[in-house]
This record gives structure tokens, C-alpha cells and sequence, in this order.
């Protein structure tokens, strides 16, 4: 089964006739299908007739995905893009839609794989504008579709029923190196809380091998990252760069702009000859930057007040 992305607690996947049983037992759920215009499938074999036919990945490189739980494989529900190729509202029109199991409801999942169904139609598919329907009365579909990011456009009938039409479109991001104190407005809030100015400042900032990145979404600075030439004797490798103050502003977390900024200093190190980058992460960005592809080293240990962390690594 092909994975298509993951997020923090969840992984989605194409389809499986495997899954048949779990659209048989959802839909069977007057409360998951209330405000969806859907019935129920007559029996499980009906539900793997419609999985057989399903041909929106070979159709359109998209589709509903199967969410599931990364450390267990439970299947949970479904997200992802469809494209509706008769839309009169737009010829190119694609739309985010997700259902779960009434049991999972309430644990964020809606709005966690919303969220990454969203930047992998932007970032892998190059869309451009990604739409949603939900209906007036879903008020939870509606809280969803707001935390995600798209904004309402107007009220109309969908599928028979009065929706809510939202959209969202492509962030205007840009990533270009920045000076030392061009970081602070992001490091002092997030890294540094509470703490002076100063203290902001890391060993190395103003070395001339040291790259400094902004993310600037809209012009204004989200996120910085800084990248330092310094081998660490844990390593073998030649050239080495050690990775410091990640960090995007809380506003605009969630949205894969860590990634974003990851991807571009890996890049840039590249055509450094740079071999390999490693850093020292705090327990609550292991799972991130292990989805990134990189690999814990030896035990934890502490950072004076800052906490708990992991050597972590990737070879270039």
C-alpha cells in the first residue's frame, strides 16, 4: 500500500479491498453520514465493489486516502483531494474532504490529516486553490475547515443540501538567508520565552560559513533556521554542518513551514559538499525530524535550561 504522507500521529495511504470493511461499518453510522448525503452500503461486498472501482489515484494523482494510526496501523477513517473535473466554480476545481470512525472524533485526526492533505496538494500536486464543502448545520466540520486555514467564501447547495463553500490557496512563501538579528523576532519568543534578548545570540552566528534562513510568508517573517559549520566527533564525515534554533512562530505552526525550511538548507548544504547535518533535538521534535529522515544517535541528555535532548543526524 502506497503511503502518501505522514503527520505527527498519522500516516495516509491509498486504498486497500481490505478496507471495505471499515466503509461498510462508517457508513453505517447515521450520525458519521448525517450532513454527507451519503447511505449506507447494502453489505460489505457492495463496499469492496466501490474500493475495486475506485480510480481517482490513476485518474487524477489524487483521491480519499485511508488515515491510520502510525504506531498501530488502526484504521480510523479517510481524508484527502478530490477533483471534480464538471465544476462550475472552477476547472480545476479540487476539494479536501474527511470522514472517521464516530469513535475517533474529538482527537484532532480531522484536522491533522486536513492539514497535511492540504500541503501535499500544494507542495507535491502544485495546486493552486483547494476547496471545501461542509453543511451549515456541521458545526464541527466547519471549526475544521477553519483551523486549517480556508477561509468562508459563500453559502449554496451541494449535493442537495445547504453547505458552506471555504478555499484556500497556495501560501505566498519565500526562504532566502537572513543576518543573526534577522533571526531574533522568532527566536526570543519560541526558543528563548521569557529569557533576555541575549540570550538569543548562539556561538558561531556571525561566522562567515554560517547560513541563517528566514521563512517569510507574505512578506513577514514565520520561521528562521540557522546552519553552522561544526563537526561533530560522533561523525566520520568530513564536512559537517550542525543545524540550530529551528523555529516558527505559533501562529503559523502546523502548516509544515519547519519542513519547508529543512528541505531548503538541505539543499543549499548540498551544493556545499556538505556530507552530513546533525543537531541536538528536544524529545518534542524527534518524531518531526525522524519523519525527515533522521536518525537518533546514542542516549539523551540535558540542556541546561532548555531540556531534554537527542544527537540526530542525516547523511547528504
Amino acid at each position: 500500500m502506497k503511503i502518501i504522507t505522514q503527520t505527527r500521529r498519522l500516516y495516509l495511504r491509498e486504498f486497500s479491498l481490505d478496507d471495505a470493511i471499515h466503509f461498510y461499518n462508517m457508513n453505517l453510522d447515521e450520525d458519521v453520514i448525517k450532513y454527507t448525503g451519503d447511505t449506507a452500503f447494502s453489505s460489505e461486498a457492495e463496499a469492496r465493489t466501490f474500493l475495486t472501482n475506485y480510480d481517482q489515484y490513476k485518474l487524477h494523482n489524487m483521491g480519499r486516502w485511508a488515515v491510520c494510526d502510525k504506531n498501530t496501523d488502526e484504521f480510523l477513517g479517510w481524508c484527502g483531494l478530490k477533483h471534480h473535473p464538471e465544476s462550475t466554480i472552477d476547472n480545476t476545481f479540487v476539494e479536501v474532504g474527511y470522514r472517521f470512525y464516530k469513535t475517533h472524533w474529538g482527537k484532532g485526526y480531522a484536522t491533522e490529516s486536513t492539514k497535511a492533505a492540504i500541503y501535499y496538494g500544494f507542495n507535491t500536486l502544485n495546486l493552486k486553490t483547494i476547496y471545501a464543502h461542509a453543511h451549515i448545520e456541521n458545526i464541527a466540520s466547519l471549526k475544521v475547515l477553519e483551523k486549517c486555514g480556508l477561509q468562508f467564501i459563500h453559502q449554496d447547495n451541494y449535493d442537495g443540501m445547504p453547505a458552506k463553500l471555504y478555499k484556500v490557496e497556495t501560501p505566498n512563501i519565500n526562504i532566502k538567508q537572513i543576518t543573526t538579528k534577522e533571526t531574533y523576532p522568532v527566536r526570543h519568543p519560541v526558543l528563548r520565552a521569557g529569557r533576555p534578548i541575549e540570550e538569543c545570540e548562539f556561538n558561531g552566528d556571525d561566522l562567515e560559513a554560517t547560513i541563517h534562513l528566514g521563512l517569510y510568508l507574505d512578506n513577514t517573517l514565520a520561521g528562521v533556521a540557522t546552519f553552522l559549520k561544526q563537526n561533530n566527533t560522533l561523525f566520520n564525515a568530513s564536512l559537517q554542518y550542525q543545524l540550530r534554533g529551528m523555529a516558527v512562530l505559533e501562529k503559523h505552526q502546523g502548516k509544515r513551514f519547519g519542513e519547508a525550511l529543512l528541505k531548503y538548507g538541505e539543499t543549499l548544504l548540498k551544493k556545499k559538499d556538505t556530507t552530513l547535518l546533525w543537531f541536538n533535538a528536544r524529545v518534542i521534535a524527534v518524531p518531526f525530524y525522524k519523519r525527515n529522515g533522521y536518525t537518533i544517535i546514542g542516549n539523551s541528555f540535558e540542556i541546561p535550561k532548555v531540556g531534554t535532548h537527542f544527537v540526530m543526524y542525516k547523511t547528504l
